[in-house]
């Protein structure tokens, strides 16, 4: 009697394959094409600003003992299932580890298995050749992952990472998902890529250390719908384009780093989300408002933003309800910016004193008369939810209205 697994249908074959992949320990890392940042939140999962989401695939890496590099050896049938799916190939995870020696390929971030390889290897290069040429012409979705803060001659020295993302780039045109953490020197050879070969890129997620090339990257890549900037930190002043970078599809923004610069060198007039972490508040810094507020403005954007995500001390608690309290003149009744929000997250540096809380919710119990229905504050003392008992309970009580706090220990504590 044959192995039944030999005569299944190869498209079966092929279905199971890929949730094999999927469901491997932190298979996570086969994240959405189009992520809203704020989705990610609970309190507002299976809501309104939910977005719809398209998953990349199975991830393939260049570890010889995983994935389908060991399901083709089972036998000739699975070999052709294997072989015979470009998709199945074209989503591929590289991570790196920090020691100069190091070439490590991790398949999962907590992954036991690991592959090592000394810095002038071409066996890396020869994977990820036969990886992306059994993707065929399919989109690619990749994450590359080196030490961001590896010392530039050790990466002139290193062969190995170098080439690799020579291979990758070499296929910039299939590009669609990426997620790049490398240091400058890679980021310099990317910004290199002509834009029109990055025409069906749809999502990147860069981790960078600031510098010169930040601009130039967001610049190449002006058809992305989900972009995410993180900098590590800001070494040297950073020269704004001489005219706003037009994003004509981005919808989904996320930055993170010590300055908000971005939001003066692009306009995004699709925007549905954005969330911004880029500086701890301290009083007498300039104002977030006017640079906000002209971004919106900018980008005519100011009726499609339903998701807003503001932590990490990007601004004041009072620049917040100052922005979305505004009215148009002559009319009290509904706000000037941002009436079709409906998620707002706000998270500063410091504990809302109680005064401010108070002022808060009124901004919020002005927008719940309109479309705002989700709403996360960060850092409010116990006592004072406490004693807003009362009025959060009337506030959830409200169709569709999810209002949470996060506690902070009490004053004195």
């Amino acid at each position: 009697m044959p192995d039944p697994s030999t005569v299944l249908p190869i498209e079966l074959l092929q279905k199971i394959f890929k949730h094999y992949l999927l469901d491997w320990p932190n298979a996570d890392v086969a994240a959405p094409l189009f992520n809203n940042p704020l989705k990610q939140q609970p309190l507002f999962e299976n809501r309104q600003t939910q977005v719809r989401y398209l998953t990349p695939g199975p991830v393939q890496s260049l570890d010889l003992s995983y994935g389908l590099w060991v399901l083709g050896k089972v036998n000739r049938a699975w070999r052709n299932a294997t072989l015979s799916s470009e998709t199945l190939w074209s989503t591929v995870r590289i991570t790196f580890s920090s020691q100069p020696q190091w070439f490590q390929d991790l398949v999962w971030d907590r992954a036991i298995r690991k592959i090592s390889f000394s810095p002038d290897s071409n066996i890396p290069s020869k994977i990820l050749t036969e990886i992306l040429s059994r993707s065929g012409s399919a989109p690619l979705s990749i994450t590359l992952s080196l030490p961001v803060e590896m010392p530039r001659e050790e990466i002139l020295a290193d062969a190995v990472s170098r080439s690799l993302f020579v291979l990758l780039s070499e296929q910039s045109h299939r590009w669609q998902w990426m997620e790049l953490t490398v240091p400058t020197m890679i980021w310099e050879d990317f910004v290199q890529i002509s834009p029109s070969r990055l025409e069906t890129l749809r999502r990147l997620h860069a981790t960078v250390q600031g510098g010169p090339f930040l601009f130039q990257i967001i610049g190449v890549c002006t058809s992305v719908v989900d972009l995410k900037i993180s900098v590590t930190h800001w070494k040297s002043h950073t020269a704004l384009p001489p005219i706003p970078i037009m994003m004509p599809f981005l919808q989904y923004l996320d930055i993170g780093s010590s300055q908000c610069d971005v939001l003066k060198a692009i306009t995004a007039p699709s925007l549905k989300s954005l969330r911004l972490q880029t500086r701890g508040y301290q009083s007498g810094m300039p104002s977030f408002c006017s640079g906000f507020v002209d971004f919106i403005q900018r980008s005519s954007c100011s009726n499609s933003v339903v998701a807003l995500d503001l932590s990490g001390g990007t601004c004041s608690c009072r620049e917040v309800i100052e922005i979305l309290s505004r009215t148009p003149s002559g009319d009290t009744s509904s706000p000037s910016l941002l009436p079709n929000l409906g998620t707002l997250l706000f998270d500063g540096m410091l504990a809302l004193g109680r005064a401010d809380l108070d002022l808060f919710l009124d901004m919020v119990e002005f927008r719940i008369a309109g479309r705002l229905r989700n709403v996360r504050i960060g850092h409010v003392f116990g006592a004072d939810i406490e004693n807003l008992k009362g009025r959060l309970s009337y506030l959830n009580s409200l169709p569709g209205v999810a209002i949470e706090f996060d506690e902070v220990p009490d004053r004195g504590f």
